[in-house]
């Protein structure tokens, strides 16, 4: 794969931009590109970014960007040429109202975002064929250039139902189905995409310029939702969402809290709103964490995503998030210790006790969190070797700190101390391999976890004399549950035992 500078010196700089035009002849084309170029922002996600009603938009947005429905409907290679589509399609179907509405907000665009200092060059040249091209949706770029100070010969974009095949295809071939060959060939083309690279190896002079007053600005990006930065931006791709919370962490803590309580649902729905909760804080520590790497380190490990996010996160929203998730659990949990059954609900009539009740747990519960937001902000303030000794207090808040609302036995506890042993085992291991991606260690975490709690409810059984640890219906629940979650891996574990006689790689 080419770098940056490879392709610098491929293509032409922006020193070279006002000569080229100058000097075209009058029936030469100069092909430019719309986002990032002629309009300083990117048109589709401006449009997605001024959608009404506002706050439900965004939840919509957010919604669909987790589930990616457009995957199971077009098949694509690449998951941006139908997502923009998708999207737009989508919620102006949805909502549209806001085709009227993109009229007013693109003319305060066009007059705020305009690149003046290409459209000055274009000017200078009256006499060529200017032709805007763009991957971009006509009904959402032609408002915005009927306020832009420059005249143009043609629009080439991508059309509102049709708009997956015309990206599927390319800027090329879209071209290329609207002007002759020879014109692209012999033409002129502005752009700032390394997407474009086919188009820019069929003209004669071709400009790859980044304008520095260009960015690109995510929908609804100033509106927060709990655990998004997360999950696309902190670990894109790798569904912490579902695999780390919901799939490892969640049924441990139930197991853990709700198993003892009269009314397990309902204490399992308030350890699920307690887990958001506290999701809210500590994924800050996540946001902080990137901001302290970008300012200190020499060479962080950042997302793409990051530099687009990074001015949106502000502290005092997470915390109203919290609280609220908080207060639900602390009803729910109230309830487990009230009703009779999970059909009971005669026990919400009595607001006022579950008021005065509650005031104590939420204390202790805003008391845990500011704990919990200070081991973490402590932690991404030291070096990286102290780091290794304060994430097992990081560990500690994340599977213990429900004990301020709650309670566990001596087998929770346990399965909470396998849990939070294995992970800082391996950023033990992680911290001290070099502390790189690729030295991340490739442990047999879940058979590890097993392992371990299978040991400590041993050896607390022989030590306490009480069997019953052992042989419990809870030890039993757990046991279960790691073995499914380590079942390939406590597989290969038995496949790979042999005597040593056996074992050529000895």
């Amino acid at each position: 794969m080419k770098t940056q500078s490879e392709y610098d010196s491929e293509f032409l700089s922006q020193d070279q931009l006002a000569k080229s035009i100058a000097q075209a002849s009058p029936d030469t084309s100069v092909i430019v590109d719309f986002d990032e170029t002629l309009f300083l922002l990117n048109s589709s996600a401006e449009y997605l970014n001024s959608l009404q009603p506002r706050f439900i938009a965004a939840i919509i947005l957010k919604f669909l960007s987790f589930t990616k429905p457009w995957r199971f409907l077009i098949k694509s290679s690449q998951d941006s040429e139908v997502r923009d589509w998708f999207l737009i399609l989508f919620m102006t179907l949805l909502f549209p109202w806001n085709i009227f509405l993109w009229q007013k907000t693109a003319k305060k665009l066009a007059q705020n975002y305009s690149n003046n200092q290409l459209i000055t060059e274009l000017h200078k040249n009256h006499n060529t064929n200017i032709i805007i091209a763009t991957l971009g949706f006509e009904f959402v770029v032609e408002p915005v250039l009927k306020f832009m100070s420059i005249n143009y010969n043609q629009l080439i974009s991508c059309r509102f139902w049709q708009g997956a095949s015309d990206r599927q295809k390319g800027k090329l071939a879209m071209i290329q189905q609207s002007i002759k060959q020879e014109q692209i060939s012999t033409g002129i083309l502005i752009t700032d995409s390394l997407d474009d690279e086919p188009l820019l190896k069929e003209v004669a002079k071709p400009f790859l310029i980044t304008w520095s007053k260009a960015k690109y600005n995510s929908p609804m990006a100033d509106i927060y939702f709990p655990l998004y930065y997360l999950e696309k931006i902190k670990r894109p791709g790798q569904n912490y969402l579902i695999t780390a919370i919901l799939f490892d962490d969640l049924p441990i803590l139930f197991l853990a809290f709700s198993w003892l309580s009269p009314q397990p649902i309902l204490n399992g729905i308030s350890i699920l709103f307690f887990v958001i909760s506290f999701w809210c804080i500590y994924e800050f520590g996540y946001y902080e964490n990137d901001l302290v790497a970008e300012k200190y380190e020499d060479h962080p490990r950042l997302s793409k995503s990051y530099q687009n996010y990074k001015h949106t996160v502000n502290w005092w929203k997470p915390w109203i998030w919290a609280l609220l998730f908080a207060t639900i659990g602390i009803v729910a949990l109230e309830g487990s210790q009230r009703a009779t059954s999970i059909f009971d609900w005669g026990w919400l009539q009595n607001s006022t006790e579950i008021l005065n009740n509650g005031i104590l747990p939420g204390l202790y519960w805003i008391g845990f969190l500011l704990v919990s937001r200070f081991c973490f902000w402590v932690y991404n303030y030291v070096n990286k070797k102290t780091r290794i000794w304060l994430y097992l207090i990081l560990q500690i808040t994340r599977y213990c700190g429900f004990l301020v609302v709650t309670a566990t036995n001596i087998v929770g506890m346990s399965a909470l101390l396998s849990h939070m042993f294995t992970r800082s085992i391996s950023y033990l291991m992680y911290r001290y391999s070099g502390g790189t991606k690729q030295s991340w260690p490739d442990l047999p975490e879940q058979f590890l976890k097993l392992s371990l709690f299978t040991t400590m409810i041993i050896g607390l059984s022989i030590a306490d004399s009480d069997w019953s640890i052992l042989i419990g219906w809870q030890t039993l629940a757990f046991v279960l549950w790691f073995l499914l979650r380590s079942r390939k891996q406590t597989l290969k574990i038995i496949k790979e035992f042999k005597l040593i006689g056996e074992d050529g790689s000895n």
